[in-house]
């Protein structure tokens, strides 16, 4: 384990520079959930039809073949049948309801570029083809259906690799993609609209290159396999990452952020309450959850869940569109068509019509009819519903009203226009 100490000191100084420049907290709260039957670090993390799966790591004094998963409805621990290889630093993605855990380190710390595959199903693990670069410390995410794989350390950590393969479960082979542009192993990763975003990482052969592989990211477009960079931030290494709602969290050593790809900002969160790296972790329902990790000299088994701070957006809406003053009949049995409308900050199509309700306080009625049209006639697909008038609330005299709902990915929206209450005299 001398190694791994020397690993957990870079990555502490990389917290403490990455700690002294966040701004004040903001908003966001932290649960201690059951913790994990097996304390470990440098395991892989994948969310299965709700629950968190966590595979393979290292406890201290060997590696480990260990499957664990998490069910938050009971907030318990069950054990499945383990991987086939042991392996520690590995990395994992989900695909089709499969756990797909990728290369790290094996027997005789010999870096691996297995490929297995755990059914929940049948609680079976299988072997596919390997990756054509053996490596540890990969960034690995699933999009559309293939594995990607990206960076790592080839050595025992410098030096580090730019590769990225990605694997095609269809057909059981591996595609070499552009490099990214700075190698690096340890990054967080996570993915926004389709794109891979790289952040941070180590190791160089000093800490001066860590710390520079630390500030780092960097985004890869499937469509066009090619990279962009984005502004330098300290990020750090060996940190835990998720995005809800269009936005990319992340867990630290002694801190926590947000990062916001739509505007290129980081904000300071909470900090989480056991600081540590290395640890497996997996978006639940907009929850961030943290499983295991590292610190000092100690392996560990807590669990800890980080819920964002829910703040709506505005929308823009049309009550009746194409008509004005909006007028509406309270005693009417008929129905009130709204339109949540496509804008430049906003896509009235990742709206979840299931969501949306609509009265004078945006709490009432739920649509009876939904459909994608574009109703303002600007070429932008919109949203159109339709509510039974009966069902809103409205009465006479009430002058606006409000539609509520959320998008897709779980952010919360607001619109509201103006109506004018007829046929109550």
């Amino acid at each position: 384990m001398k190694r791994m100490a020397i690993l957990a000191l870079l990555l502490a100084l990389l917290a403490v520079a990455v700690t002294a420049g966040l701004a004040a907290a903001q908003g966001g709260t932290w649960e201690t959930k059951a913790p994990m039957p097996t304390a470990r670090h440098g395991a892989a993390g994948g969310v299965i039809n709700g629950k968190l799966y966590v595979a393979g790591g290292h406890d201290g004094t060997q590696y480990l073949a260990t499957l664990e998963v998490y069910d938050p409805a009971t907030n318990t621990w069950a054990s499945l049948s383990p991987m086939l290889t042991a392996q520690h630093s590995v990395g994992g993605g989900v695909i089709n309801g499969k756990l797909y855990v990728v290369g790290g380190i094996g027997a005789g710390n010999q870096k691996l570029a297995t490929l297995e595959v755990y059914d929940p199903a049948t609680n079976t693990w299988t072997t596919k083809a390997p990756m054509p670069t053996a490596r540890s410390g990969a960034g690995v995410v699933a999009i559309d259906g293939k594995l990607y794989v990206v960076g790592g350390c080839v050595g025992w950590c410098a030096p580090t690799t730019a590769v990225l393969e990605v694997y095609d479960p269809a057909t059981d082979t591996w595609t070499t993609k552009a490099s990214m542009p700075t190698a690096r192993g340890v990054a967080d990763v996570a993915v926004v609209d389709g794109l891979l975003y790289v952040m941070g990482g180590c190791c160089g052969w000093t800490v001066p290159q860590s710390e520079q592989m630390s500030k780092t990211i960097e985004v890869y477009n499937p469509t066009t396999n090619t990279w962009t960079t984005k502004t330098q931030h300290l990020v750090g290494a060996g940190d835990t990452a998720g995005s809800i709602n269009e936005k990319i969290y992340v867990a630290k050593f002694a801190d926590s952020e947000v990062y916001d790809p739509a505007t290129d900002t980081w904000a300071s969160l909470s900090p989480m309450p056991t600081a540590r790296y290395y640890a497996a972790g997996g978006v639940i329902n907009g929850k961030l959850y943290v499983a295991g990790g590292y610190y000092e000299t100690h392996n560990l088994a807590t669990l800890e869940a980080f819920t964002p701070e829910v703040t709506e957006i505005t929308v823009t809406i049309d009550i009746k569109p194409g008509s004005f003053p909006n007028s509406i009949n309270p005693r009417s049995k008929g129905r009130i068509p709204v339109a949540i409308l496509t804008t430049d900050p906003f896509d009235a199509t990742t709206v979840d019509p299931t969501t949306v309700l609509f009265g004078p306080t945006g709490t009432e009625a739920a649509p009876v009819q939904s459909a994608l049209e574009d109703v303002d006639g600007d070429g932008d697909t919109d949203m159109i519903l339709h509510f039974n008038t009966q069902d809103t609330g409205i009465v006479c005299g009430v002058t606006s009203a409000s539609l509520t709902g959320e998008t897709f990915a779980g952010q919360a929206i607001r619109g509201s226009d103006s109506i004018n209450t007829a046929g109550c005299k």
